[in-house]
């Protein structure tokens, strides 16, 4: 199966990397505050809906070396990198790899330190790459469990069951060992340092309540580390609830502006 390549909108390009064991789907409600001013690609990540494995650890830096070939082919030089939770990740990893070729970052729920992880997050994060880990792959296959977990654990709760419906699919269509790789890699993953003294435009978006990382702390990590960073924080947790949505368009109408005036566009 061929991955999906959203490919929309006009203005400088700008690589959107959706979060874990999701797809380009993730990102469809970024593109109404963004595709006016950007060129927005958004690939399925190799091992995400159905999309060929990579044949090495599926880490941030493998998506980075993939999203630059994937840049290569589209013919594309220097972008904007943004990303969607674990997705970020992968923006910081590419602009570590290739910072002249970076403009900027969007960084939507970064991870930037596993110490700014909240405790239940790591918590699952380290059962999913223990031996006992394995057991996830048949589990998620049970939508009653996999629906309850994410209640529990990722506000699914405040997620409109289209959304939830469609989250639940793309759980089937991810590969389980790409999955673990990049919970692995989550953990261990310390990219603050790519930040700190980045002369180029940052934009953040935080939810108060999020799920995965403490958003105080990390926006206040991310500020120190770059003080010209633009930094957006929304009511609600990682639910997409309709009063979220809102709140996320208009925070991404305000950044998207923001990065190009930083950077001088």
């Amino acid at each position: 199966m061929s991955p999906t390549v959203i490919d929309e909108g006009s203005g400088p390009p700008l690589i959107v990397f959706h979060g874990w064991n999701g797809s380009s789907h993730n990102v469809l409600r970024w593109l109404p505050a963004l595709v006016e001013r950007f060129r927005v690609i958004v690939p399925d990540l190799p091992g995400c809906n159905g999309a060929p494995l990579l044949r090495e650890r599926h880490d941030a830096d493998a998506y980075a070396r993939f999203a630059a070939g994937l840049l290569d082919t589209l013919g594309v030089g220097e972008v904007y990198a943004g990303g969607l939770c674990s997705g970020t990740a992968i923006a910081l990893a590419l602009a570590a790899r290739s910072p002249e070729r970076v403009r900027g970052l969007l960084l939507h729920t970064p991870f930037l330190d596993p110490s700014l992880i909240k405790p239940a997050a790591r918590l699952q994060l380290r059962a999913l790459i223990s031996p006992a880990g394995v057991l996830f792959a048949p589990l998620r296959k049970n939508t009653t469990l996999a629906m309850l977990h994410r209640r529990i654990f990722a506000n699914a709760a405040e997620v409109d069951a289209e959304q939830l419906a469609h989250d639940q699919s793309d759980l089937l269509l991810a590969d389980s060992g790409a999955a673990r790789d990049l919970a692995a890699d989550l953990l261990r993953g310390r990219r603050v340092d790519v930040v700190r003294g980045w002369g180029r435009p940052i934009a953040a978006l935080l939810a108060e309540s999020d799920a995965f990382v403490d958003a105080p702390a990390t926006a206040a990590v991310l500020q120190a580390a770059a003080p010209h960073a633009a930094i957006e924080i929304i009511p609600g947790g990682h639910g997409w609830t309709p009063a979220y949505v809102t709140a996320q368009q208009a925070a991404l109408s305000r950044l998207g502006p923001a990065l190009l005036e930083r950077g001088g566009a």
